[in-house]
């Protein structure tokens, strides 16, 4: 099955999570979306970002980079983040522990 774009919006919706654009090709996920949470703290919630990650990890038959672009409510730009097909790979396959993997990605933030 190829990688749906609505049941990605659909899930993350349950999230507090809600898509505004949505790029999608072979290599690569771009994802703007908008963020309850982020707008309350106005920064990058991390829970939020690893549930992104988790649901595009159960929606792509393969591991592609992963980059998500975090708006509040009123379209005002949070930061940004993104997570390598490699990361992820290595995540897998239990190269790289979740923790790992967590921490790589948090590092990748960029508050605006």
């Amino acid at each position: 099955m190829e990688f749906d774009p609505d049941q990605l919006e659909a899930r993350l919706m349950t999230h507090g999570v809600y898509v505004t654009e949505l790029d999608v090709d072979e290599g690569r996920i771009d994802i703007e979306y908008e963020s309850i949470a982020a707008g309350k703290t106005n920064a990058v919630p991390h829970r939020e970002v690893g549930r992104v990650i988790n649901v595009v990890r159960d929606l792509a038959e393969t591991p592609r980079d992963v980059h998500g672009s975090v708006t509040d409510l009123d379209d005002e730009a949070v930061g940004r983040w993104r997570a390598e097909a490699e990361w992820l790979r290595a995540l897998e396959d239990e190269e790289l522990s979740e923790v790992d993997f967590s921490q790589r990605v948090i590092e990748t933030i960029d508050e605006s």
